[in-house]
C-alpha cells in the first residue's frame, strides 16, 4: 500500500456539493492500493455542516483536522479579554474582521500555515508517496505546493471548478484577488506533477503555458451502493407524476426554467396538471410561493444525502439545470451522475454542444431542452403528465452508465497517483 495525503477543505461534516467527490475518492482509494490520509479543517461553521455525512466516511480512514489561523488568533485574544468582555462575542468579532482581511486566494487562506506544518510533521513520521489537492478552495492547491516544496513529494491538483473568475453571476472575486490569483495559479501549475479537471473543457481553459504535461479529465460519478435495487425506480402511472430537483438555487443557477414552465401549465390549466407534483431539496423554501406554485411544489429545504437519493429514486423525472455563462458549456453538475445512477429519466436545460449534452448523448435516458425554452420544457412536462414517458426520453445505455461509477473513476485517480509516484521514485534514484 502506498500513502497519499488528501488536502481537502470540503470534507464531512461540511455539507457542500464539493464534499461528495473527495469523500467517495477517499472511500474507494484503499481498494486500489492507496492509503489516504485526509487533511481538512477543524471546527467548521455548524451552519455549513451535516453530521450524518460522517456516517458515510469509510471506517478506519485517517483524518487530521487543522483549524484556521484566524480562529486560533481570535480565541487567544478573546481569552486574554475574558475578564473584561464576553469572550465568545469578542472571538466572533475578531474572526469576522480577520476574515475580511485574509482572503487571498480565498476566504480559507488562514488555513494554510497550520495545515502545511501539520502535513510536514506527518510526512516525517509516515512518508507520503503523493499529494492530492482538490479545489475550490484554492488555498488547498497552495498548501499542496508548499508541502511538496518542503518534502519533495509530488502533487496533483484536481479542479472541480475554475480558479480564474468566470462570467457566472455567483462567481465573484475582489479586485486584489483578480490581480494576484492568476499568478498564484501559474505558480502552482508549474510545480504540479499532474493536473486533473472534471471536464475536458476545464483543462482547455487552464493557463496552457503553465500546465504540466500530464493532464487528465476525471468526471464526477455515482455510487452503485446508493442505488442497490431497481425496485426503487417505480412510477405509479395511475397516481401522481412527480418531478424532482435536488440542488441549490443561486443567481444564474437553479430551477428557474422549471418554475416558469409550471406557471405556464397552471395558467393554461392543462389536462393532468392536478396529477403533477414537484419536490425540491437543497435551497431554503419560499420560492414556490413567489411563483404562485405552493399547491404544486413542495420545497423541503436542505436534506441529508440519503433522503436526496430517495427523492431521486422515486421520481417520474429529474430536472437538471446548468450554470449560466462559461460554466453552461464547460461544466457538468455533480448531481447529473447521481440522477443517471438512479435510473430515472432526466429533463435537462442544457446547451447543445455542452459537456452536459455530451454525457446525456453518451448515456441516454434524457431529454435535452435549450435553457430559457420555457414553452419547450412546458410541453415536455405536459407529455409526461399524459403518460408519454416512453417516447419522450432517449434509451439509456447500461454499459455507458457503468463508466461513471465511483469505483471506476477512483481507478483512474489511482492510475494518476501511481504515475507521479513512480516518476518521483525514478527521479530520486537517478539523482
Amino acid at each position: 500500500m502506498k500513502n497519499v495525503l488528501v488536502v481537502a477543505y470540503l470534507y464531512p461534516p461540511i455539507f457542500n456539493s464539493g464534499t461528495r467527490r473527495t469523500l467517495e475518492f477517499v472511500n474507494h482509494l484503499p481498494d486500489t492500493g492507496w492509503t489516504p490520509t485526509v487533511l481538512t479543517v477543524a471546527d467548521p461553521d455548524p451552519r455549513d455542516c451535516d453530521d450524518s455525512l460522517l456516517d458515510e466516511v469509510r471506517p478506519g480512514t485517517k483524518i487530521e483536522r487543522v483549524p484556521l489561523k484566524i480562529s486560533q488568533i481570535a480565541r487567544k485574544i478573546a481569552g486574554l479579554l475574558a475578564p473584561f468582555a464576553d469572550g465568545q462575542r469578542v472571538q466572533k468579532a475578531i474572526e469576522w474582521r480577520l476574515h475580511r482581511l485574509w482572503r487571498l486566494p480565498d476566504a480559507t487562506a488562514s488555513w494554510a500555515p497550520a495545515a502545511v506544518e501539520k502535513a510536514v510533521s506527518m510526512h516525517a513520521a509516515t512518508p507520503f508517496d503523493a499529494i492530492y489537492a482538490t479545489g475550490w478552495p484554492w488555498t488547498s492547491f497552495l498548501i499542496a505546493e508548499k508541502i511538496s516544496r518542503r518534502t519533495g513529494v509530488p502533487f496533483v491538483v484536481d479542479y472541480r471548478d475554475l480558479w480564474k473568475a468566470s462570467d457566472a453571476e455567483w462567481d465573484k472575486t475582489s479586485r486584489l484577488q483578480r490581480l494576484l490569483q492568476p499568478r498564484l495559479e501559474r505558480q502552482v501549475l508549474r510545480r504540479a506533477s499532474a493536473v486533473i479537471a472534471t471536464t475536458k473543457s476545464f483543462l482547455k481553459l487552464l493557463p496552457q503555458a503553465s500546465l504540466p504535461r500530464k493532464q487528465y479529465a476525471i468526471t464526477n460519478g455515482f455510487g452503485t451502493e446508493d442505488f442497490p435495487s431497481a425496485s426503487l425506480h417505480s412510477n405509479d402511472r395511475r397516481g401522481s407524476i412527480r418531478i424532482v430537483y435536488t440542488g441549490v438555487w443561486r443567481p444564474g443557477y437553479g430551477p428557474d426554467d422549471l418554475y416558469l414552465a409550471l406557471q405556464d401549465l397552471k395558467t393554461r390549466r392543462i389536462t393532468g396538471f392536478d396529477r403533477l407534483t414537484v419536490m425540491t431539496a437543497g435551497f431554503p423554501p419560499g420560492r414556490a410561493r413567489e411563483y404562485g406554485l405552493e399547491d404544486t411544489v413542495t420545497e423541503l429545504g436542505r436534506v441529508p444525502h440519503a433522503q436526496a437519493i430517495e427523492l431521486m429514486s422515486g421520481a417520474s423525472a429529474l430536472y437538471l439545470p446548468v450554470s449560466g455563462g462559461l460554466y453552461e458549456y464547460a461544466s457538468i453538475p455533480g448531481k447529473l451522475f447521481e440522477y443517471m445512477g438512479s435510473g430515472r429519466p432526466i429533463l435537462a436545460s442544457a446547451q447543445l454542444g455542452s459537456e452536459v449534452a455530451g454525457v446525456l448523448d453518451q448515456v441516454g435516458g434524457a431529454l435535452r431542452i435549450d435553457p430559457g425554452d420555457i414553452p419547450g420544457l412546458a410541453n415536455a412536462i405536459e407529455k409526461l403528465c399524459d403518460g408519454g414517458e416512453a417516447t419522450l426520453f432517449s434509451p439509456r445505455s447500461t454499459a455507458q452508465l457503468a463508466t461513471f461509477t465511483r469505483s471506476n473513476l477512483t481507478l483512474q485517480l489511482s492510475s494518476v497517483l501511481n504515475d507521479i509516484a513512480v516518476k518521483s521514485c525514478q527521479s530520486s534514484t537517478n539523482s
